[in-house]
């Protein structure tokens, strides 16, 4: 668990502006790549948008010279874009990195792979469109106005926006555990994972701004996430293949695809109960986000003097 108990130095402004600046350094790097619907370009254009999308509302805070809204919607837009050719992308690397064995089970494989390459052309266009070169320019230029007024700025009032989101994250994981409890259902699951990430970005920001150490419930909560993305992933392929029978025709290839769906089930039963092993770590984290790290990053109360005895 994190320990509050050796506070470090507070980052001056520019280094908030870093802050916001990293992530869009990051997005700038794939966006080309994305475009061009490069499997790895999508992802990371995925992952720095998300990223972004948490800082902005906490950064942003006190910054009356920077109009956000416009950037937050922007930037949900294009995480949205991202998102279908992503999951199409996903579903199609671990049909290609099965043990394919013997012909029937190399054409299922062929007739699986050219469904979903089929399947793609649209949300890849979508995605063209909202990454076309007008869309990047205006957002890059939000973006850098947005890092330019946090660096001037010494407004302390984001640490106040932060701890209640950090709050407010912390809560929601756990009150997901708890409604999830032991019984496999993909989507209450997938709101688990959905959760761990929210509060994972949050905690990535609050060790940034240099509140607060939190090397290892970062590395546990990323765990916890992979574990709960590869179940995720399953879901959505097992959901693909179970409306695509079509795409595998005759007696032969359907029962070779009953096999690969009976072995991608038993994956997701282990990686479930691999999930279940780590629910209480997560809880743990979520519990002393909310009794400790919240608090510290929150910091005094504002406009409390201390009495000459110290109370």
């Amino acid at each position: 668990m994190a320990d509050p108990r050796r506070p470090r130095r507070l980052v001056p402004p520019r280094d908030l502006a870093a802050l916001i600046a990293r992530r869009h350094a990051a997005l700038r790097a794939h966006v080309r790549g994305a475009r061009r619907g490069q499997v790895e370009g999508v992802h990371q254009a995925r992952v720095a948008s998300r990223r972004l999308r948490e800082v902005a509302p906490v950064l942003g805070r006190g910054l009356d010279e920077v109009r956000l809204k416009p950037l937050r919607r922007r930037l949900r837009d294009l995480t949205r874009a991202l998102g279908p050719v992503r999951e199409l992308d996903v579903a199609g690397q671990m049909l290609a990195e099965r043990d394919w064995q013997g012909r029937d089970a190399q054409r299922l494989r062929r007739a699986w792979l050219r469904d979903l390459a089929r399947r793609r052309r649209e949300p890849v266009s979508d995605l063209r469109a909202a990454l076309s070169p007008h869309q990047v320019a205006v957002l890059a230029t939000e973006l850098e106005a947005f890092e330019a007024v946090r660096a001037a700025s010494g407004d302390l009032t984001w640490r106040t926006t932060l701890a209640r989101r950090l709050a407010d994250r912390a809560r929601d994981l756990r009150d997901r555990i708890v409604r999830t409890g032991a019984l496999y259902h993909p989507e209450p699951l997938h709101e688990v994972r959905i959760a761990t990430k929210k509060l994972r970005y949050a905690l990535e920001m609050t060790a940034e701004a240099g509140l607060v150490r939190l090397t290892r419930p970062l590395a546990r909560l990323k765990a916890a996430q992979d574990v709960l993305g590869r179940l995720h992933d399953l879901d959505v392929l097992l959901t693909l293949l179970h409306d695509l029978p079509e795409a595998a025709p005759g007696e032969d290839l359907q029962h070779e695809a009953a096999r690969v769906v009976a072995a991608l089930e038993t994956e997701s039963a282990q990686l479930h109960a691999a999930y279940l092993r780590s629910a209480s770590a997560l809880t743990r984290i979520a519990d002393d986000t909310l009794d400790r790290i919240a608090p510290r990053v929150r910091g005094p109360v504002p406009g409390r003097i201390r009495r000459p005895d110290g109370r």
